[in-house]
């Protein structure tokens, strides 16, 4: 579900091939110390990136640090490794500005790889290393589920032993008990992490997800519950790597929306009007509607979406939320069209978006038709 893009990896896996060939260097660092050094054309460089130098970090397990990298001459990146070349953690941004911070939890005593860097090739110049200690907030214990009520807000924090999305970052579980047609906005703040959050029903599907809400790195989901009952919202982060963080998770109840984030059935041969607008799930295609469509005989349908406002895409996915295919223009201009052949009796979901590169928002006509074949 997670479409998660690491434009960095190349370097880390370089550094990792790197580093495992090489003694841990004479620069050492701990907690509670700074220290700085010089990227120079003399330090070691690797394909597509900047020189980096290799620091020995000493801790013991448990400790919550933050590592913060700052430079006035080039943009910071800095990554950890354990003992035997596991990647703990990297950050480019994190520190304000172009700096880099990385908050880690340790998970044993000994020595690690703190490696020095920047994603430029032309990197080079002073810079200042940094470890303290990372004063975490009170929060729910690791791996436990927590509840919220409507109109609360509380603190969360993502850190070892909490329960791992299956592509692999952190993440808890929050629940909160909702109406029909109830209206909800969801929230998930933090200044530590690329915020990623998830809606489930009551019955385990997804309902909603958001990454970046407007231009941070919070995320937020509005939308409206389709069923009366116990919903779930997964805190977690954005990418492949585990994150750590606190952040804070709210829940409040929202206006009505005029356009509907909640999954709204569709009947065979029949039409519904849509809206994409502000309100509505988001995801890296921006705004998104769900309809769902169970099929009362087996045989093949089209599914039909036009805009005059956008540029229409489709998805059709099973009742898990899992792509059966996708279409773009083929319904002529800018408009989609699915043809596929359905069993009787299961349940689709239907995904209504934009194109990416163009206007995301605006009116739109949904239309499912069975096909009639001649016997």
């Amino acid at each position: 579900m997670r479409r998660r893009v690491l434009l960095l990896v190349p370097l880390l896996l370089a550094l990792a091939v790197s580093c495992r060939s090489r003694s841990f260097s004479s620069r050492v660092i701990s907690a509670g110390r700074s220290s700085g050094d010089s990227l120079t054309s003399r330090d070691p460089t690797r394909r597509n990136s900047g020189p980096y130098q290799v620091w020995t970090l000493r801790g013991k397990k448990g400790e919550r640090l933050v590592v913060d990298m700052v430079s006035t001459a080039f943009d910071p990146y800095i990554a950890l490794r354990d003992a035997e070349g596991f990647l703990l953690g990297f950050d480019d941004d994190g520190g304000g500005g172009l700096n880099a911070r990385l908050r880690v939890v340790l998970p044993r005593s000994g020595n690690y790889r703190l490696i020095a860097t920047s994603i430029r090739n032309t990197a080079r110049g002073w810079y200042n290393l940094s470890v303290s200690d990372w004063a975490t907030p009170d929060a729910p214990p690791p791996g436990r589920e927590a509840a919220l009520a409507v109109g609360e807000g509380k603190t969360g924090l993502l850190e070892p032993n909490d329960e791992q999305a299956g592509d692999g970052p952190f993440q808890d579980r929050w629940t909160f008990e909702a109406r029909q047609g109830q209206s909800l906005r969801v929230e998930m703040g933090s200044t530590d992490l690329d915020s990623y959050l998830t809606i489930l029903g009551p019955d385990g599907s997804t309902v909603a997800w958001n990454d970046d809400y407007g231009t941070g790195r919070d995320a937020v989901v509005r939308f409206t519950a389709g069923a009366a009952g116990r919903y779930t919202a997964l805190a977690s982060s954005y990418g492949v790597q585990p994150g750590f963080g606190s952040y804070r998770m709210t829940v409040t109840e929202a206006p009505a929306l005029s356009g509907s984030s909640a999954v709204t059935p569709i009947a065979a041969d029949s039409t519904v009007q849509g809206r994409l607008e502000e309100g509505d799930s988001t995801t890296e295609r921006g705004f998104i509607d769900l309809h769902t469509f169970t099929a009362t005989r087996s045989g093949p349908v089209t599914i039909d979406l036009r805009s005059t406002d956008f540029d229409a895409m489709l998805a059709l996915e099973d009742q898990d939320g899992a792509t059966l295919t996708t279409d773009d223009d083929s319904g002529g201009g800018r408009d989609a069209r699915i043809f596929f052949t359905v069993t009787a009796g299961a349940t689709y979901r239907i995904r209504v978006s934009a194109w990416a590169g163009g206007p995301r928002a605006g009116a739109y006509t949904l239309s499912v038709r069975a096909v009639v074949t001649a016997t």
